[in-house]
């Protein structure tokens, strides 16, 4: 298949939505020679931060000389985006080359009278031949969703196991309380591997701690007292941890917290890195990885007039750090918010966090099969008490919300990965 033709096989098989699971995914790999266990990984779960915290984590990694293969999901500029080596998209011939080869063992397996496997099943098996075939040192892993029944959680013996933030979220899959929640995210530590975890609440951290003594794995715990915030604003964070100082372009005292977990996932790293024949990672390393990691939809600021923010923010708890870190940089200013949401999300609790600080919304629906409609989130908002716009394109939202908007306003793009790519890449019409 050539590249357009992978992406309708792709398309097509996205109908089967998501199913957790672990027996397909291992079914598909072991026909094509198990190249999930060709290299080292470090792997990462959680409900918001992943991709931040593995940013950080790649960008230490390219400055210590590594060569990094890094699987991402959701894209939200190209389908590509998925698969990346050193930053670099994977080529459309290589996709085409590794999903094909992919697709044809998939489809055997049908013949063979096995499930098929999902969209999200073929893409993380053409991840690990890609890496595995390009010879990387190092493979950067992101859970899709939940942690042990999630399509990447095969490898033997993973190198380091990360945990970003945890909070409520696709309650339908992985439970109602956040101990449910916490217990399928922790699924992807194994023994042997060492462990290395976001700040988060003691709920969770108790959770943690016990399953990693259980398990019989050290785990380095970022520790927000002995972080002091020196200077922010929208051009990034100069900050101190455990004395030394560090300066991040990504923005947001939440960001503060992912980049002292990477710092300690990379003294994770080094505490094991020898066993696989890799060099440790110098203090020069982590300080430039920390300031050049760059994670676009994340807080991205649009300097222009009006100044705009897109964050990926699609939760309750992320739609929180937004708020705070608004208020934070703007002083209690109310916002235009150009917004979608998911249908399975906790929207009404969502638009809580917002509604305060809204001037008016408009409204969108996500390109997504799981959206919600966004003229009745637009409703929802109406009936709140603020305004609200339901607009048919991202183009079209970005053009009512800068036509309502006065030079000294600030619009917030916010609610789904889903749709922030088109939103940036109208930015600048």
């Amino acid at each position: 298949m050539n590249y357009n033709e992978i992406i309708k096989y792709i398309t097509e098989k996205n109908k089967l939505g998501s199913v957790p699971g672990l027996a397909v995914i291992k079914e598909l790999l072991r026909r094509l020679g198990n190249p999930e266990n060709r290299k080292p990984v470090i792997h990462i779960a959680g409900t918001n931060g992943k991709g931040s915290i593995m940013s950080y984590l790649e960008s230490i990694l390219i400055e210590s000389g590594y060569m990094a293969g890094r699987y991402i999901s959701p894209a939200i500029f190209d389908y590509r985006e998925r698969f990346q080596i050193n930053r670099e998209y994977i080529s459309r011939e290589k996709c085409a080359h590794y999903i094909s080869i992919v697709a044809e063992q998939a489809e055997n397996m049908i013949l063979d009278g096995f499930q098929s496997p999902t969209s999200f099943e073929i893409e993380t098996a053409a991840a690990f031949l890609y890496f595995a075939e390009e010879n990387v040192d190092i493979m950067l892993i992101e859970c899709g969703m939940g942690g042990r029944l999630d399509a990447t959680n095969v490898f033997e013996k993973p190198m380091v196991n990360i945990m970003s933030s945890i909070s409520r979220d696709h309650m339908n899959f992985l439970g109602e309380t956040l101990k449910e929640i916490t217990n399928e995210k922790l699924g992807i530590l194994k023994p042997g591997a060492v462990c290395a975890s976001y700040p988060n609440n003691s709920e969770v951290m108790g959770y943690i701690r016990d399953k990693c003594a259980n398990l019989g794995i050290k785990c380095f715990i970022a520790a927000p007292e002995q972080c002091i915030i020196e200077s922010e604003s929208l051009d990034g964070t100069l900050f101190k941890y455990k004395g030394t100082e560090y300066k991040t372009g990504l923005i947001g005292d939440f960001q503060v917290y992912n980049a002292i977990t990477a710092i300690e996932a990379a003294d994770a790293f080094n505490l094991v890195c020898e066993r696989y024949g890799l060099h440790k990672v110098s203090i020069s390393d982590i300080k430039n990885g920390i300031a050049n990691a760059v994670w676009q939809g994340r807080f991205t600021v649009i300097k222009g007039t009006p100044l705009m923010i897109c964050d990926g923010a699609h939760n309750e708890d992320a739609w929180k750090n937004l708020t705070l870190s608004l208020n934070k940089y703007f002083c209690d200013k109310k916002f235009i918010y150009i917004t979608g949401v998911l249908k399975d999300k906790e929207y009404d609790k969502m638009l809580d966090c917002i509604i305060p600080s809204m001037k008016y919304a408009v409204t969108v629906t996500p390109d997504n099969p799981r959206a919600l409609c966004g003229r009745y989130l637009a409703q929802l908002i109406k009936k709140r008490g603020s305004e609200a716009w339901f607009a048919d394109s991202c183009e079209e939202a970005l053009f009512k919300a800068k036509q309502k908007a006065e030079a000294s306003d600030v619009i917030v793009v916010c609610g789904s990965l889903s749709f922030i790519g088109d939103i940036l890449k109208h930015s600048g019409d």
